[in-house]
């Protein structure tokens, strides 16, 4: 919730919201493996090269969130980290840069939604996702466009943290380590327990759950074993117990084959 307090409620961002908090699944070990890089988006897999680029670890901050869907996204990476060597790498690839009065720096590398396959993130992002940069205390923000930079830095008194849809659903979610909101919501806690928030009644999905998931070709007691069902409100939320046996993240990974909106 805090996370999404930093994010302007917008058409584009109520679309889709994910997040992580990067340095705790770092630090839960090997079996959290398979939610590192929630919340960095669309540069989950050039974290590292990110990293050694530009010397900022997305993988070393507190919280990041990435909220809306490409192309009009934007996200931001929210802890400590050493802004002046950003902002000297920054330089030195020739970025234009405009300072601004509340101490934050805003670096342009190309036009809104450009993609410039000769320009100075190649072979650090994978198309234009750096196209926009916020570097401040606290935050480095990241986007296609300008304004989606905007939502992630300057959210205004309308947030996503205030949003009915989206805030309801994060509230049911609880306090999740990694997670994606979308029409339904899924994460993991920081036990590894599996959580999944939707809209519908209890005992229809009790009566889902007890059926198959249709692409894995498996019964929902093998995805998600123990699991345990509550109405929240007008949303009902799905809990499994962490299993040493099972990876972490299966809640997340039927919402991504679309089959959590088979218990819908």
């Amino acid at each position: 919730m805090g996370a999404l307090g930093q994010v302007r409620a917008t058409a584009d961002t109520r679309i889709a919201v994910e997040y992580g908090a990067p340095a705790t699944v770092r630090g839960l070990g090997e079996r959290f493996r398979t939610v590192e890089g929630y919340g960095f988006g669309m540069i989950a897999n050039t974290a590292k090269l990110v990293d050694e680029a530009i010397g900022v670890d997305p993988r070393a901050f507190d919280d990041a969130i990435v909220a809306g869907q490409s192309p009009r996204w934007g996200g931001v990476l929210l802890g400590d980290y050493d802004v002046d060597t950003a902002n000297d790498r920054l330089a030195d690839r020739g970025i234009e840069r405009a300072e601004a009065e509340d101490g934050s720096t805003r670096w342009t590398s190309g036009a809104d939604f450009e993609v410039d396959l000769e320009g100075p993130f190649v072979g650090v992002v994978q198309i234009n996702q750096f196209n926009s940069i916020r570097t401040a205390d606290g935050s480095f923000a990241y986007a296609p466009s300008a304004a989606g930079v905007d939502w992630v830095t300057d959210p205004g008194a309308e947030t996503l943290a205030g949003d009915d849809r989206i805030g309801g659903l994060a509230r049911c979610l609880g306090d999740v380590v990694a997670a994606r909101i979308e029409k339904v919501a899924a994460g993991v806690l920081e036990d590894g327990t599996e959580v999944v928030c939707l809209d519908g009644e209890k005992a229809a999905v009790e009566e889902a759950l007890g059926g198959d998931v249709t692409s894995a070709r498996r019964p929902w007691d093998e995805i998600l074993p123990g699991w345990r069902v509550e109405q929240a409100g007008d949303l009902v939320r799905v809990t499994a117990p962490a299993d040493q046996d099972l990876p972490v993240g299966r809640g997340l990974q039927a919402m991504a084959a679309g089959d959590l909106r088979e218990l819908t």
